[in-house]
């Protein structure tokens, strides 16, 4: 199985406002149920993901949807269809998201990219960008959204895999199953990249450190506010 890897960005570095309070606050066990889903269906059956030299990371990235601040996508069957009268990029493949059909009522988009290395493991990009993103995210939410980003970055990488392979076993999905762990997760559980670390924003004139957001433990700071479960 692919290690998951959780990314949520703890501070906004357009206006350093702590945004830790807003992350998902559903178990990792719900990622790595999905992930599993995914794999023994579609991965393992085309012989997808396979190499006893290197491992894979499944890098999960949610966001909540900003459109002053997502204003670009890739092609994608997870992402609709572009408009008839926009040319298409060759250069890098990503569009205004206006470029798009439907853009003016989605609020559900995908980024992905190409499987990459990164000291000698493969990163598999899952990136979602979707309005409902919030600490008060259902696990049915978060694992409906996940489900797609997985597909979105598999699809986008995969010639041989299409989005209606994906939408024939997302059905199966075992809501009970998704359901049944702890909600909201307790903070360990919930197992962020960085959650051992600290939140720490400064600046730096060539002579002196000013601190700009923090230090602050980002344990400490999640269950100073919202205690522990």
């Amino acid at each position: 199985m692919a290690e998951i890897n959780r990314i949520w960005l703890n501070v906004n570095t357009d206006n350093n406002k702590i945004t830790l309070f807003g992350r998902p606050r559903v178990s990792i066990h719900v990622d790595e149920y999905i992930w599993s889903l995914i794999e023994e269906n579609i991965v393992k059956p085309h012989k997808l993901m396979r190499s006893e030299k290197q491992r894979y990371l499944l890098k999960i990235a949610f966001q909540r949807f900003d459109p002053e601040r997502h204003k670009y996508y890739p092609i994608s069957p997870y992402n609709g269809q572009l408009r008839q009268d926009v040319t298409p990029n060759s250069t890098n493949g990503w569009y205004l998201r206006e470029d798009f059909t439907d853009a003016e009522e989605r609020t559900t988009w995908f980024s992905p990219d190409k499987i990459w290395t990164n000291c000698g493991n493969k990163v598999l990009d899952v990136n979602i960008d979707a309005a409902n993103v919030s600490e008060s995210i259902t696990p049915r939410e978060y694992a409906d959204l996940l489900f797609d980003g997985i597909g979105a970055a598999l699809v986008f990488n995969f010639k041989r895999l299409k989005r209606e392979e994906f939408d024939e076993l997302k059905p199966k999905i075992d809501w009970n199953m998704v359901e049944s762990f702890p909600f909201p997760a307790p903070f360990e559980e919930q197992q962020y990249i960085g959650d051992e670390g600290k939140i720490h924003v400064y600046s730096w004139d060539g002579r002196q450190e000013t601190n700009l957001v923090g230090p602050y433990s980002v344990r400490d700071l999640y269950l100073d506010h919202f205690g522990k479960l």
